[in-house]
């Protein structure tokens, strides 16, 4: 089965909360799922001043680690309406990678936390997308697939183009159920294209093997005989001695001259 990386930054855990609701979903469509946390970029002296609570415990990511992954679900609280620093400098360094083409053809999706509604989710995608297009990386929205997208009844997080949740400027407000089952929809569909896609692959090279198998027997067991090449002596035939008569040439009827 494929095997999907969510890679993700939270401060405050918001992110954190959502992305093991998108790891249950991936779960349930049976891919293997790791999670991860891209390196901080702030000292412990700034983290303390801004009361942050001590990091998800879970394995902080190396640029390397992307290249064993089929897919990836990007985490992401947003700054201003665009990435943290913390994921900025993660994806920065994927230099070589780009170089060798080594994630090209993978999949991708994202899911965010902001402060407010207007807080940037669907602009945090766009600056997603661009490394996305330069690696090659397969990008694939939520679109509107879960029914609490189109409620207006209450505050709820989450986009077309993934899972999200609203976590106040203070950061006392948490997941909802609804933002959480959103979230849970995303991964079970994610993973749903994903092994759609490998089972292709898999068929695809299945059926290339099966095509080149009776070609390859043919040949080693086709006999060929030598050919023998044969020089014939041609007769030579004498020359008539008589010049050829010349034909006589037509008249011209044309009057272009």
């Amino acid at each position: 089965m494929p095997t999907v990386y969510i890679i993700i930054y939270s401060l405050y855990h918001h992110i954190y909360s959502v992305a093991l609701d998108v790891k249950k979903g991936l779960e349930s469509q049976g891919v293997t799922v790791k999670l991860f946390q891209v390196p901080e970029t702030l000292s412990e002296e700034i983290l303390k001043k801004l009361n942050a609570p001590p990091r998800p415990d879970i394995p902080v990511i190396t640029i390397d680690d992307l290249i064993d992954a089929d897919a990836f679900m990007f985490g992401i609280p947003t700054r201003f309406g665009t990435l943290p620093a913390q994921m900025k400098s993660f994806l920065d360094a994927s230099g070589a990678l780009w170089a060798t083409g080594a994630l090209a053809g993978k999949f991708a999706g994202t899911f965010f936390s902001t402060a407010s509604q207007h807080g940037g989710q669907e602009t945090t995608a766009y600056t997603l997308c661009t490394y996305f297009a330069h690696h090659g990386i397969n990008y694939v929205p939520l679109g509107f697939a879960n029914a609490h997208l189109f409620d207006n009844s209450e505050v709820v997080g989450g986009s077309a183009y993934g899972a999200g949740t609203i976590a106040n400027g203070d950061g006392s407000r948490q997941a909802t159920e609804k933002e959480l089952a959103i979230a849970h929809t995303q991964g079970e569909n994610f993973a749903k294209i994903l092994n759609t896609f490998h089972r292709g692959q898999k068929l695809i090279e299945s059926e290339k093997e099966s095509e080149v198998g009776p070609i390859t027997h043919q040949i080693e067991n086709t006999h060929i005989e030598p050919v023998v090449e044969t020089t014939k002596t041609a007769e030579q035939t004498p020359r008539s001695s008589k010049p050829k008569h010349d034909e006589k040439k037509k008249e011209s009827k044309c009057f272009c001259m």
